[in-house]
C-alpha cells in the first residue's frame, strides 16, 4: 500500500516569519498560519499551524510574507522531538513547506511590489532545488 503525506493550507500569517541560517549555512524560515476551522453552530475556530521553509523558499517567505498576509502553503506534516534547556523531551508537529503562494493583493493596501516581488505572486516552489532529507538538520533548529 502506498503512503501519502501532503497538506494544503490557506490562512493568514499570525506574525512576521523568523528567518535564520543553520550551522551548515542553509536558509530557513519559520512562521505560523492562522487557519479558520468551522465548528458546530455556525461558529468558526482558528488553528495556528507552524510552518518551516528551507533554502530559496525560506528566503522568499522571509522577504515577502508579513503578518496578516493571506498565503497558501503546500507541504508535508512532520513530527520531531528535541531536548529543551531543562532536559525534558519535547515534541513538535509542523508543516515542512514545499510550495507557497501569496493570495492577497498588497497593492490595495498601499504596497507596490518590485519586479522581483511580482514574480513571486504565483506559486513559489523548492522544485528546482535538490530534494534533501532534512531529518539530519533537526539538531540545527534553535527551537
Amino acid at each position: 500500500m502506498a503512503n501519502l503525506n501532503r497538506i494544503i493550507l490557506v490562512g493568514r500569517l499570525a506574525a512576521d516569519p523568523e528567518t535564520r541560517m543553520t550551522v551548515e549555512g542553509l536558509p530557513m524560515a519559520k512562521f505560523r498560519l492562522a487557519v479558520n476551522r468551522p465548528m458546530a453552530g455556525g461558529e468558526n475556530g482558528v488553528d495556528f499551524i507552524d510552518i518551516v521553509a528551507w533554502r530559496r523558499l525560506a528566503e522568499i517567505c522571509g522577504q515577502y510574507l508579513k503578518k496578516g498576509r493571506l498565503a497558501l502553503v503546500e507541504g508535508r506534516i512532520q513530527n520531531r522531538s528535541f531536548e529543551d534547556q531543562t532536559g525534558q523531551r519535547r515534541w513538535v508537529t509542523e508543516v515542512v513547506a514545499k510550495n507557497m503562494t501569496m493570495l492577497d493583493d498588497q497593492r490595495s493596501k498601499g504596497f507596490e511590489p518590485s519586479a522581483a516581488a511580482a514574480e513571486t505572486r504565483g506559486p513559489v516552489s523548492e522544485a528546482e532545488e535538490e530534494v534533501v532529507d532534512d531529518s539530519d538538520l533537526e539538531g540545527d533548529l534553535p527551537f
